[in-house]
């Protein structure tokens, strides 16, 4: 009898693996929508940020780039003190 048993128990058992195993896809499709989901959302959310850190970056270079036609002797002198600075420290 309690070979019958243990069998009956051990095919229950196979019989709920299975159906844990046919509902994988499921659970499968279920994980891809919701990364899908928030792959769109982070893409609303960043996309914006992003757009205003190119103008930032963009502006920023176009003021440097003013700031050095306006005035090439003291960005060249500025150049020249930051690059014996850097040799000095490095140079130890």
């Amino acid at each position: 009898m309690t070979t019958l048993k243990k069998m009956r128990e051990e095919l229950e058992a196979l019989k709920k693996e299975i159906l844990e195993r046919a509902n994988a896809p499921d659970a499968v499709a279920s994980a891809e929508a919701a990364v899908s989901k928030a792959s769109a959302k982070l893409h609303e959310t960043v996309d914006p940020q992003i757009t205003e850190l190119n103008r930032m970056v963009k502006t920023m270079l176009d003021d440097a780039e003013t700031t050095v036609a306006d005035h090439p002797v003291a960005t060249v002198a500025g150049a020249l003190a930051l690059g014996i600075a850097i040799g000095r420290l490095t140079a130890r």
